[in-house]
């Protein structure tokens, strides 16, 4: 019969209720007036914490048979190697005993009694049950354990009584893992949250540092720290990554210093992170890492210690319409008109004039698409495709200005990409993100030069031209 159980250092294990003991209660009630058993007797796996300091195990002795209310007297004996050996041929092991030195018998004051050769124990009419109290030296075992690694080491006890004795749980053979109090975060690594214009402006996330042990009997804390960009940038060489190290503004971290008090193993901490003053389609980063513990004994989980929130601000697609777009100058006759741009149908265009001159084309955006939004933004992205007909007028390079009166521009965004130029047919192209210092109502998108050529200068009949089948733009209040 084999169980597990956790050992919880220093404090003692419950004791087995009465109730716990009646699952043998009625065996051999014919046979047997009264009979006593261990609790928990056979092989079982004991965890142990190494704390610095001594532990205690309790091990259930119980009464049944017939005669409940009956009195029965019990002797708890420790192995000697020659039961250690008997043991390991009967049952095919190969166990060594732990010396009596690394625990001891103790009484419910945790005194050491005064015989540790046996432990005597007598059940009256009312008991269900006694317990056998043992001290155990975690750090003496742990030490044994290092020095000799490949042995299976164990504490074993025999139960003896004038009465009657289960003679299949007579023996418990305790086999002690030693290991080490462990710190660490409930939800290690990497949390993505993407936020958009509808996303809450600030944002709360938790966490929580959690002792590896079923009972705490200490007060102590565990320091957090936010690292800085050096260590981010050593994280993004490791792993490939890119993340920028969020900026201090953008967050608060209330509680760096975790405070654990007795009966406690698990504390939770937040996060806020505001989305005012991110960039959009930015990859940040706030590594919080826990970094100490002022209960030395205890070690921080290098595999469970790090929290890397990663943010980023996605635009909103902002659905534009035909009232909401005009053309500088337009080819009739020739594709759809501005229109064309925001019908859904990358087979229709708008073309710019070719068969005649633009008389004064603006120095800097060329020929023009005016956007008037209907609400304010700060930072925008276009996404455009080419004319699917032909690639003879595919931009080349293109300014972005943006007004709040429609009339004095501000340019925030000039690109002009190899992506761009070798662009053909049909083909769709994303513009990086341009932001403006404060919040605009109009969007000038200028197409300043064509592979047709310069479309910012007059001509004496007829000029460069340009076309594109769709325009998308997304964006947000940020």
């Amino acid at each position: 019969m084999k169980n597990i159980f956790k050992y919880i250092i220093p404090a003692a294990l419950a004791l087995v209720a009465a109730a716990a003991c009646e699952d043998h209660r009625s065996d051999n009630m014919e046979e047997f007036q009264t009979m006593v058993y261990f609790r928990n007797g056979g092989e079982q796996d004991l965890t142990l914490f190494r704390t610095g300091e001594d532990g205690l195990y309790q091990i259930p002795v119980c009464k049944s048979g017939r005669n409940l209310s009956g009195t029965a007297s019990a002797v708890v004996i420790p192995f000697d190697d020659a039961q250690m050996a008997m043991y390991n041929i009967t049952n095919e092991t190969g166990y060594t005993l732990i010396p009596a030195s690394c625990y001891q018998f103790v009484d419910a004051s945790r005194k050491p009694l005064a015989d540790q050769e046996k432990v005597q124990i007598s059940f009256d009419s009312t008991d269900p049950y006694q317990v056998v109290s043992l001290n155990v030296n975690t750090v003496a075992i742990s030490e044994l354990q290092e020095v000799n690694p490949e042995a299976e080491y164990v504490m074993a006890f025999q139960l003896f009584s004038p009465g009657n004795v289960s003679d299949n749980i007579n023996c418990i053979i305790l086999k002690p893992a030693v290991e080490i109090p462990m710190l660490s975060l409930l939800s290690p690594g990497v949390e993505e949250h993407h936020y958009t214009g509808a996303s809450a402006k600030e944002e709360t996330y938790r966490n929580t540092v959690s002792l590896n042990m079923e009972k705490n009997e200490w007060d102590f804390n565990v320091n957090l720290e936010v690292m800085d960009q050096s260590w981010l940038t050593s994280y993004n060489n490791i792993n490939g990554t890119s993340y920028e190290l969020l900026p201090e503004g953008l967050y608060n971290l209330p509680v760096t210093e975790i405070s654990f008090t007795e009966g406690v193993t698990e504390v939770p901490f937040d996060v806020k992170v505001s989305r005012e003053g991110m960039a959009m389609l930015t990859e940040y980063a706030l590594p919080i890492k826990l970094t100490s513990s002022t209960k030395e004994e205890f070690e921080l989980d290098e595999n469970a210690s790090l929290y890397l929130l990663v943010l980023r601000l996605d635009p909103d697609q902002i659905t534009l319409t035909e009232d909401m777009i005009t053309a500088s100058a337009t080819q009739s006759g020739d594709g759809g008109g501005a229109p064309a741009l925001v019908d859904g149908n990358i087979t229709t265009y708008w073309h710019s004039p070719w068969s005649s001159t633009v008389q004064n084309p603006d120095p800097v955006y060329g020929v023009y698409i005016d956007i008037e939004l209907k609400t304010a933004l700060r930072s925008i992205l276009f996404n455009y495709c080419t004319r699917t007909q032909n690639g003879n007028g595919v931009p080349t390079h293109i300014v972005i200005g943006v007004s709040n009166d429609g009339a004095s521009w501000t340019q925030i965004g000039d690109y002009a990409t190899d992506e761009m130029a070798n662009a053909g047919v049909g083909k769709w192209i994303s513009l990086p993100v341009s932001t403006h210092t404060e919040s605009f109502t109009n969007i000038r998108f200028g197409i300043a030069e064509s592979v047709a050529g310069d479309l910012r200068s007059n001509y004496s009949s007829s000029q460069p031209w340009t076309s594109l089948a769709e325009l998308e733009l997304y964006g947000t209040d940020m």
